[in-house]
Parts: C-alpha cells; structure tokens; sequence
C-alpha cells in the first residue's frame, strides 16, 4: 500500500484542527489554559518588578524566583498522583481560585499597607504549588474532550497558544506596571484567574476517564505508595530519567538567567518596566517558531542530539547579554534563546 503524500497528509491536519475548534469542551479549555497561562505571564512581571523596585536587591528577586521554584518541584513530587485520584476539573478550578485570591490579597495589602516581601515570597510559593497541580490535571484531562489521534494536534496548538499569549501578557504586563501600576496589573492577574476558573466550570465531560491499571485490584492504596511507585517507575525508565535530570538541570541554568532580567533591564539597559516586559515577551514569542518547526525538520528521529544540542546553543545566545549591552543585541539574543529552547522542548 502506498504511502500518503505530503500533500494529503498536510489537508487532514487542517481538518484535524478545525474539528477541534468545532469541539466546545476543547475551545473552553483552550481558552482557559491561554487565560491562565497569560495572566501568570503578567502577574510574574508585576511582582519581580515590584520586589526589584521596591528593595533594589537582585537577592531579594532570588528569593522570589526560589519560593516559586521550590514550590514547583515539591508539589511536583505527588501532584500526578493527587490529579489522579481527584476530578481534574475541579481541581484546575480549586487551583485557579487560589491562585486570584493569593494575588487579590497581595494587590490589597500593596494598595492599603505597602510592600511587604514576605507577603509577596508566600504568593510567589502559591502561585508554584497550584500552577503545578493546574497543568498536570489539564494535560490529564484533555484526552477525555477528544479522540485519541488529535491529542498530538491539541498539545500542538495549546503549546503554541501559550507561547503567543505569554508574549503578549509580558509585553502588556510591563507596559501596564509602567503606566497604572503594580497594584492594577495584580488585579487584571486576579481577573484572568477568575475567568479560566468559569471556563473549566463549563466543560462538559462526556465520560469518566478510565481507571488506572490495576487501580480496581487495590482500592485501598494509600496517597503516598501511589507516589512512591510514580518514583520507581522513574527511576526504572532510563530515557524517561535522563530526560528529567537534563531537562531538570537546564531550567536550573536558564532559570538563574531569566530570573535576573529585570535586574538586567533595569541596572544594565538603564529601562524601566516596559523594557523587562519587552524582553521576557520577546523570549516566550521566540518559543512559537522554534516549537512549529519540530514537525519539518524530522527533529523526533534524532530527539536526543536535538535536544542535547539546544541546550548548549543556549549558551552563546545568553553570553551575547554580557558580552554587547545593548537592547537591540539584547532583544536578538533573548529571541534566539527562546527559538531554540521551544525547538528542543517541542521535539
């Protein structure tokens, strides 16, 4: 039997899309997914400008960028198990409530108190623990809006989405803190929250998903063996693992990078708000290209030395930053950065 032709297959990944849009419980998720991951976008704009503004510290911005990232990696430790055994829409409901009331408290303790860092630290860990429970159940969730064959051309266009709407919230994050304020962007984060909330609660879910192999045999596993056995399955899988501790060592790096933008923005290009938007906008805009180009490029066939690869292009791009401080070489460099991280996460 012959194989399809290109231009057969390039129609039916049209159609693939389109079918999607037609699907209303995928449109609302969708929708909730770039409502949510945009005002996280804005609402991480706001409090590192804020904290830098306020303290002129770069540790203090480190400690706001740690609170986060330790909150990710442990609500990551059990997360799965904890979106496995709950209904997923509730809790990516449960976690988008928190997160507007922890930015909603922090806008109104800036508003009628004043900057308090330890306020800010505790938001920031929030913000990381529920955004980690957020994306884990809306990846789990998804396969039960639609078929099997369009998950691949779901997770496409949500991971492009994302990049698009990140771009834009950063963008419009520092332009917003710089013209209204701290205190009016944590309320349009507040907002955004709010709605993703109200998307999720509308989807309408067809069917239950199917239980997990072996889950009827032991009904009464308890929450930290179901962990534990996440942990060995880990731990078992070789490609599985080096792929998490590279992967968990390069966002380490760039991490340490990326967080130090502001001061960067700030101390460096002598900018205010708007120039830190503007870069962290460039960075995530740069993410859409790199990721859509996966697919023509038959990067999955070599994903390993693709991936090792991105990883050390990165290093160059980032040390253009030091080398040339200026903003066009900057926006390149930023540019390029996100290019080739979206080209390597994607593949």
């Amino acid at each position: 039997m012959a194989e399809p032709s290109a231009e057969k297959d390039a129609p039916h990944a049209d159609a693939s899309s389109r079918g999607l849009f037609r699907n209303r419980s995928f449109v609302r998720l969708f929708s909730a997914d770039a409502t949510s991951i945009g005002g996280q976008s804005l609402g991480t704009v706001a409090l590192t400008w804020l904290v830098f503004s306020a303290t002129r510290s770069a540790a203090d911005v480190a400690y706001v960028a740690l609170s986060n990232m330790a909150a990710v990696v442990a609500f990551s430790l059990f997360a799965g198990t904890l979106v496995d055994r709950r209904d997923r829409r509730r809790m990516m409901i449960y976690s988008d409530a928190f997160r507007a009331a922890s930015v909603a408290i922090l806008a109104a303790e800036l508003y009628l108190a004043g900057f308090s860092l330890p306020l800010v630290l505790a938001v920031s860990f929030v913000l990381g623990s529920f955004a980690s429970v957020f994306y884990l159940a809306e990846r789990s969730l998804l396969p039960t809006l639609i078929r099997t064959e369009e998950v691949a051309e779901a997770n496409g266009l949500i991971l492009t989405a994302n990049s698009v709407f990140q771009a834009a919230a950063n963008g419009v994050g520092g332009a917003l803190v710089a013209i209204a304020g701290v205190v009016v962007a944590l309320g349009l984060n507040t907002a955004t929250f709010a709605v993703s909330a109200l998307l999720i609660a509308s989807i309408a879910i067809r069917g239950s998903p199917k239980p997990q192999a072996g889950a009827a045999a032991a009904p009464s596993r308890s929450f930290l063996a179901d962990t534990r056995e996440g942990i060995r399955y880990l731990l078992g899988s070789r490609g599985l693992l080096y792929l998490t501790l590279s992967s968990g060592l390069t966002n380490l790096f760039l991490t340490m990078v990326s967080t130090f933008v502001v001061v960067y923005a700030a101390d460096v290009l002598h900018g205010g708000a708007e120039v830190y938007g503007l870069l962290l906008a460039l960075f995530t805009l740069g993410f859409a290209p790199g990721a859509l180009i996966v697919g023509r490029t038959r990067a999955v066939a070599r994903a390993g030395w693709v991936w090792g690869l991105s990883m050390l292009a990165q290093g160059p791009a980032i040390l253009l930053l030091a080398l040339a401080p200026d903003l066009a070489v900057a926006a390149v460099s930023i540019l390029l950065t996100g290019f080739v991280l979206g080209y390597g996460n994607a593949t």
